[in-house]
């Protein structure tokens, strides 16, 4: 299957260290004129051909908390910088990141063409990282009727139910402290083969952890993204870390493609048994329609990309948020003890199930303050600006990339009283219901390209915690102290660092 290009060709012609002083004169002059027609806003110095690649890449901190400072005490919310040559609008509070991406939506709905993921796209043919056009919102539309009907109601349950048992015997079996992420990553990418691909398998089965090897490998390659996309010479000359991460994901791709091709041959409209099915019958109608224009945006290389989404939608973020999840309540025992007390009441003697959810305040609550104090994605995707506009009283250029600090608006201090404190609480109102979500709390940004999970993601979650919070109480080990601080080798996830719990079944 050719999916990657052949990223060994060398650029002919100009020497690499003429080419390089070329770009950087390009780029000094290309900043000062920029600067003279628009008000941009303002930022830290950028050096030439590196922008701000040095600040950003600080080993102690991690770069959405530097932004949220640099924000606060020297430039203020909307800033510009530089990542090589590419300039970039950074919106740090909630005024700026409502105005461009709601209020202003269509402005900012685009998103930047980097070579990696138009590399890892198969040419921008998926839904997460596409620019905005009819064929992504023909792509996003087919998705989510497909998530809806497969992560929802008696399907959710059953993958749940059936996958839950597998991995929560093994976590009961552990014969002392250990770490959860292992666990929590199996569950989940059980739950998306089984909702995706129709497969029960083995808890132990190999094509399942080499998905997970995988996963991982490629989120430790990734790190602060690839120097391919902001020195755009090096496209002719890759990194070996770009060469690698290219190479774990087209073994990703080539799963999927291994199981599309299985579903092609036992397909049939009457019997549609899981995404995939979901994803083929929409290819099916649309060639009955005949019309090339709507086939050239189905084609098979998109009902590739589209199930790459559906599966990367629902495996890290929601595998790293459960991941918190069970630190935090491991962490606060009463809160753990008040969100038990809640699902016993509401449960009874049987596991937690889509129809128990509407009595499950205080443990929604509890997996939303999760998802506000450790945001997976802290810094969600890059936007790009389809048109010249505004955003903060600044001039936003045509093209110009836009990302959001969601972290720095759900630890705004204006925003949320104590910030730094898990506190559940405060999302109920004094009858202990959930009050409706505030429009500040937006671990899945907001807009027209807020993240493709999110009608299913929360109901999953809750009944995956509500489930381990059914059969076990969960805590830290004796001598060791509640720390939830992250691992600082990413800017593009808000990971914990690894650490082990205890867990006691309960009766």
């Amino acid at each position: 299957m050719d999916v990657v290009r052949d990223l060994s060709a060398r650029a002919p012609g100009t020497p690499l260290t003429q080419a390089l002083l070329v770009g950087a004169l390009v780029g000094v002059l290309s900043y000062y004129l920029m600067r003279k027609r628009y008000r941009l806003p303002p930022g830290p110095l950028a050096l030439p051909l590196l922008g701000n690649l040095v600040q950003m890449r600080d080993k102690s901190q991690q770069f959405y908390v530097i932004l949220d400072r640099w924000a606060r005490e020297r430039y203020g919310p909307v800033l510009t910088i530089y990542l090589g040559p590419v300039r970039c609008v950074m919106l740090n509070d909630f005024n700026s990141i409502n105005e461009a991406l709601v209020q202003k939506g269509e402005d900012y709905a685009g998103r930047p063409f980097l070579h990696s993921l138009d590399l890892l796209t198969e040419g921008s043919k998926d839904i997460a990282f596409t620019d905005y056009s009819p064929a992504w919102k023909l792509h996003r539309r087919i998705a989510v009727k497909a998530i809806r009907h497969y992560l929802t109601g008696p399907h959710l349950d059953t993958a749940i139910h059936k996958v839950m048992a597998k991995v929560t015997e093994k976590m009961a079996a552990e014969p002392g402290p250990f770490d959860p992420f292992p666990f929590i990553s199996s569950l989940m990418f059980h739950i998306l083969d089984f909702t995706c691909f129709g497969e029960e398998k083995p808890y132990d089965d190999p094509s399942i952890q080499r998905l997970i090897n995988m996963f991982d490998e490629i989120n430790s390659t990734v790190g602060n993204g690839f120097f391919e996309d902001v020195i755009p010479l090096l496209k002719y000359w890759p990194t070996k870390t770009f060469r690698r991460a290219t190479s774990m994901f087209v073994m990703v791709l080539e799963y999927y493609e291994s199981k599309i091709q299985e579903h092609r041959q036992s397909f049939s409209p009457d019997k549609v048994r899981d995404m995939t099915d979901s994803i083929l019958l929409a290819q099916m109608e649309a060639a009955r329609e005949e019309r090339a224009e709507v086939m050239a945006m189905f084609t098979d290389v998109h009902v590739r990309q589209t199930i790459s989404d559906l599966f990367g939608a629902g495996s890290d973020t929601s595998r790293y948020t459960l991941t918190w999840a069970l630190l935090y309540v491991a962490g606060h025992p009463e809160v753990q003890r008040r969100a038990q007390e809640e699902i016993d009441g509401a449960v009874g003697t049987c596991m937690p199930s889509v129809e128990h959810r509407p009595h499950l305040h205080y443990t929604q609550a509890v997996l939303q303050e999760t998802m506000r104090m450790a945001p997976v994605v802290p810094m969600s995707l890059p936007h790009k600006s389809l048109c010249d506009t505004t955003v903060g009283g600044y001039d936003v250029p045509k093209n110009t990339m836009v990302m959001v600090n969601l972290w720095a608006v759900m630890h705004d201090p204006d925003l949320w009283e104590e910030p730094d404190q898990f506190r559940p609480e405060r999302f109920l109102d004094d009858e202990g219901k959930l009050k409706p979500t505030p429009k500040t709390w937006m671990p899945f940004s907001a807009g027209r390209r807020a993240c493709l999970g999110e009608s299913v993601s929360k109901p999953e979650l809750l009944l995956l915690l509500a489930n381990f919070l059914k059969r076990f109480t969960i805590s830290l080990p004796e001598g060791q102290p509640f720390d939830p601080s992250v691992l600082i080798d990413s800017m593009n996830l808000h990971v914990p660092k690894p650490y082990k719990i205890v867990v006691t079944p309960r009766s």
